[in-house]
């Protein structure tokens, strides 16, 4: 069982319903923290949920710097992870995580069992939430808040840090995600 073999499965089975859901953004591969990791697969509705995908073919080694970037920016967090590793992993990842079991069945199916429900996190950082936005975003987020007049020329990263103390975390939250929800050119 390797990463495409769990990806495909919670693509068809634990995402059923917000691939049918228009108002819902399901994405592979999202960057966050300007680059240094990348969400497996990302759910954008009304919360942003990533999803960490750990197959019998991969280690844990990363799983400690993924922690830290994923509960920077994501709200819900799911390890979708192999028996191989969930013990491990377990001692690993904050409590409000949640965790789901792939297994392979006899026929070679891919079965995914509930272990652990996921919660809300309740520390993101308002920074690495607004280093998920692009410049133009960044600055439709502070003309809406008021915010925009003397900063159209600065670059992004500084905008970054003006949007992150503009804007407060819970409002933060909600702007990134309705942006991401409406973005078109994701790899650019």
């Amino acid at each position: 069982m390797n990463d495409i073999d769990v990806r495909v499965a919670v693509h068809k089975k634990l995402l059923k319903h917000p691939h049918k859901d228009p108002s819902t953004f399901v994405l592979d591969e999202m960057d966050i923290c300007v680059g240094a990791c990348r969400v497996d697969i990302a759910v954008l509705n009304g919360s942003m949920h990533g999803y960490e995908l750990k197959s019998e073919k991969d280690t844990l080694e990363r799983l400690p710097n993924q922690v830290k970037y994923y509960s920077a920016v994501m709200d819900k967090v799911t390890l979708v992870v192999c028996e191989k590793h969930l013990e491990e992993a377990k001692t690993i990842i904050p409590h409000w995580w949640g965790v789901k079991v792939v297994t392979k069945g006899v026929k070679g199916a891919i079965h995914i069992a509930h272990e652990r429900s996921e919660k809300k996190n309740k520390a993101p950082d308002s920074l690495s939430l607004a280093q998920l936005l692009w410049k133009d975003e960044c600055l439709r987020i502070l003309e809406k808040w008021g915010k925009v007049k003397g900063n159209k020329s600065k670059p992004r990263h500084q905008l970054w840090s003006i949007v992150s103390e503009s804007v407060p975390s819970e409002k933060l939250r909600d702007e990134v995600r309705d942006v991401l929800k409406q973005r078109t050119n994701w790899r650019n």
